[in-house]
């Protein structure tokens, strides 16, 4: 879905708040060759330890994931919010505006959407 892999998105994280890779470890307990291995992609997260790393990160579990690009919004959240934009309502209203050839294009793209 999005290019970033959860090791880099810690690092990334991590170098924000400015921490050495043993700090973070030592803030979610782990040892810092276990850390070094996660964020190299080399060893596999445990649900525990992804879900102490993003409360210690301040960050949802679905953004280590690439689930959500949004730090602070799940998933499901960021889902929503975008659903209640006011802009998607305004695009929506300016539809019949446009000529019928890209009307025709936008139902063809929507057709193929609902198929998946």
């Amino acid at each position: 879905m999005f290019t970033v892999n959860l090791g880099e998105r810690i690092v990334q994280l991590r170098e924000r708040q400015r921490w050495s890779q043993r700090e973070l470890a030592k803030r979610v307990q782990l040892n810092v060759s276990v850390m070094n291995r996660i964020e190299l992609g080399e060893r596999p997260v445990k649900d525990h330890e992804l879900s102490r790393i993003a409360t210690i990160l301040e960050v949802t579990t679905d953004y280590l994931l690439g689930r959500s690009e949004n730090p602070s919004m799940s998933e499901k959240q960021e889902f929503e919010a975008f659903r209640n934009d006011p802009s998607l309502e305004r695009w929506y209203k300016t539809l019949p505006q446009n000529s019928e050839e890209d009307l025709r294009r936008l139902k063809r793209i929507w057709e193929a959407f609902k198929e998946e």
